[in-house]
């Protein structure tokens, strides 16, 4: 279960359906992880420059609190959630919503071949 659809199952059953309510509980669940995954990010992006202070992965995040303080492991993190938030709850939310016209139209399928199976039974 994606963490997405937790967010959505804490909501009341009434506005469970709504678009709205896919919005919110993507975008929540994008803040949640992009919050929580930034500081291996910015570990990433270190190792990558050219004449990176660091020897391995391991030491990046202790090497960057040490220089910068814990606010150095999410520089750049306000431009990065600008770009990144819609982005990411507008792709949860399309995929929430074509996940229910899938379902939507298995329901609708299973129900024209049962009406035509009882038609052709009873002929």
């Amino acid at each position: 279960m994606s963490r997405a659809s937790r967010v959505k199952k804490s909501l009341p059953e009434e506005l469970r359906k709504k678009p709205e309510a896919s919005f919110l509980s993507a975008f929540v669940s994008a803040s949640f992880a992009t919050t929580m995954c930034y500081p291996l990010d910015t570990a990433r992006r270190q190792m990558q420059m050219k004449g990176s202070l660091f020897n391995s992965f391991l030491d990046t995040n202790p090497g960057i609190v040490a220089r910068d303080g814990f606010h150095g492991l999410y520089r750049g993190f306000g431009p990065n959630v600008l770009k990144n938030l819609p982005n990411s709850s507008i792709r949860l939310t399309t995929f929430d919503a074509a996940k229910n016209l899938i379902t939507a139209s298995q329901a609708e399928y299973q129900r024209v071949l049962e009406e035509h199976q009882k038609s052709f039974t009873s002929s």
